[in-house]
């Protein structure tokens, strides 16, 4: 764990860039009484992608699409350098 210090500007603003992981960019915040901020990593999911997780016919369904997917393999990059 490490710690940072972080100011705000005249509107309570600040900018996370220089703390925290960069593929984060949604952070639920909890506030404590003292006035501590924690900021958790979050991924958010649009309520019909909750709902059809928890239906248990698409569960299966997916989970047994997993099951049958190939192992992708590597064949290499269009970005080679050689002009196509």
């Amino acid at each position: 764990m490490s710690m940072s210090e972080i100011t705000v500007d005249d509107r309570r603003r600040t900018s996370l860039a220089k703390v925290g992981r960069p593929q984060d960019r949604r952070y639920l915040v909890e506030e404590f009484e003292d006035g501590t901020l924690v900021l958790t990593p979050a991924v958010t999911l649009p309520s019909v992608e909750v709902a059809a997780l928890r239906d248990p016919k698409i569960r299966r369904a997916l989970d047994a699409t997993r099951k049958e997917r190939p192992t992708l393999r590597s064949r290499g990059s269009f970005s080679d350098g050689d002009g196509g």
